[in-house]
């Protein structure tokens, strides 16, 4: 017997007998609860349609109590503030700005402290939209890894008039909002294959992230950073790139694609992929870019046989093809 949760589209299959908020609760969601008797009301929800027994009663339509009530058949109902496993609640605060430092090819590191005693909970790879002087929303990817505390990390880069100002208009300022956690392009655990993350420009922000994560949760399986740009200027200077390069299990690539007399890798970014390794199918990608860049790398990556189910990235999402 399946419910369908609304808003979210999630579907929760249940057990003979099964009450529906113990069903999510086996499936690994988050929902709101209490006392598990009907009697705070705080797990309710509304029956959109099916039907429902509850303390004796057959329920057609109206509120129900997701502790007590259990389903006679499929049914849809309207359930807020449940979350499916790996899901993070939304959360929209006011950052204070820490610091600003020029990381070289006109790249600004942000670094924002999230209010005492709120919490972020946020997935190593996800990214935040901050609020803009106009109102409008700008994303951002979350360089900073979810054990670094307070901190969020943002790499932005300078080249645009609107970022310029936009950067301008928070240190002076001292404050932003944000709206976060998004993207599903990120690593609620420490994988179980070996990682292939892919970023042009600044996107190694997301990269940061990931690669953080993975270093201090000791993963011990070998990571790949490739990270791409157009010119030898275009490569800034992250903050950890010396210590990766003590790292003996991450493996660091630095390609240019538009300088052919630069002494050190060219080409494009999935060139150097497929040159590197075999068995790509052996790999979980990460990729971040433009979208033409992150389907054209898609293409090579399947190409040369890599697992479509096995490539991430938000581009996905916010840019279908």
């Amino acid at each position: 017997m399946k419910v369908t949760l609304q808003p979210s589209g999630h579907v929760i299959e249940l057990l003979p007998g099964e009450r529906i908020i113990d069903a999510a609760r086996r499936l690994g969601f988050e929902a709101p609860q209490s006392c598990r008797n009907g009697n705070c009301h705080i797990c309710a929800a509304n029956l959109i349609s099916g039907r429902v027994l509850q303390n004796g009663t057959e329920r057609r339509g109206g509120e129900l109590f997701t502790c007590i009530a259990e389903p006679l058949e499929d049914c849809e109902v309207q359930w807020e503030n449940v979350l499916a496993p790996d899901e993070l609640p939304l959360r929209s605060l006011a950052c204070q700005l820490v610091d600003i430092q020029d990381l070289g090819g006109d790249v600004s590191q942000l670094q924002l402290r999230i209010p005492a005693g709120k919490p972020l909970r946020y997935h190593a790879g996800q990214y935040l939209l901050l609020e803009r002087f106009d109102g409008e929303l700008s994303a951002f990817s979350i360089a900073s890894a979810p054990d670094e505390g307070r901190i969020l990390e943002l790499h932005i880069l300078t080249r645009e008039q609107n970022t310029l100002a936009l950067v301008e208009h928070i240190r002076r300022q001292g404050m932003v909002r944000i709206k976060a956690p998004f993207g599903d392009c990120c690593l609620p655990r420490v994988p179980d294959k070996p990682v292939v993350m892919i970023a042009a420009g600044t996107g190694l922000a997301q990269m940061q992230s990931l690669t953080q994560f993975c270093l201090q949760a000791g993963f011990a399986l070998p990571l790949h950073l490739y990270w791409g740009v157009r010119q030898p200027e275009d490569l800034y200077q992250p903050p950890h790139w010396a210590d990766w390069q003590q790292q003996p299990s991450l493996y660091l690539h630095q390609v240019v694609s538009d300088v052919p007399d630069w002494g050190g890798r060219q080409g494009m970014l999935s060139e150097a992929v497929c040159e590197d390794l075999a068995n790509l199918a052996d790999y979980e990608f990460f990729l971040c870019g433009s979208p033409a860049m992150v389907y054209g790398t898609l293409d090579a990556l399947l190409a040369a046989g890599a697992v479509e189910q096995q490539i991430h990235s938000d581009v996905f999402a916010y840019a279908p093809r």
